[in-house]
């Protein structure tokens, strides 16, 4: 059931996204991930989403001439840094109200004390999926972060827990 629900929700945001920005494939998720993570390199966007270094290319392509995102220099001049436009931010806006409709939608099934009890459900379950430090981008690439990360999102804290763990496991 948490299968088929996951599945649910995730064909129904993806749809309702891709319409509201009027694009497919990963462009959603760039937006949101961009918006709460300026400055990302391309292998960090493809890291994050799953994608090959020149798929991520070609996406970043394609939000650049859309005047969605800019590259820009990083302190290292080897590095490119990818970045919202005012446009980007926008379109991403409207990504995350759409997103959220779809979410608020199917909560409605639940009474308010039952939302309180599957909000610490997910909290325990997110922090259980997370094992590598690498994989925190990958897991939040469609959160609305505004939303999450004030009140103690359980991606990050479990993050900083795995940085942690690894920094006293290497000695650093």
């Amino acid at each position: 059931m948490l299968g088929a629900l996951a599945l649910t929700l995730t064909d129904r945001i993806r749809a309702e996204v891709n319409v509201s920005l009027d694009a497919g494939g990963e462009t959603a998720a760039a937006l949101v991930l961009l918006g709460a993570n300026p400055a990302l390199t391309v292998a960090e966007i493809a890291e994050a989403l799953g994608l090959t270094h020149s798929g991520a290319v070609r996406l970043v392509d394609r939000l650049c001439v859309s005047g969605l995102a800019e590259r820009q220099s990083g302190p290292d001049a080897r590095a490119v840094h990818v970045r919202l436009t005012s446009a980007g931010a926008r379109q991403r806006r409207r990504a995350l109200l759409r997103r959220q409709a779809v979410l608020d939608h199917a909560l409605q099934a639940l009474s308010p004390s039952e939302e309180a009890a599957f909000a610490q459900m997910l909290d325990k379950l997110l922090r259980r999926m997370l094992d590598f430090p690498d994989q925190g981008h990958r897991f939040c690439r469609l959160c609305d972060e505004d939303l999450c990360v004030p009140h103690g999102c359980p991606v990050e804290e479990r993050l900083v827990e795995l940085l942690e763990r690894q920094a006293r496991e290497t000695g650093l």
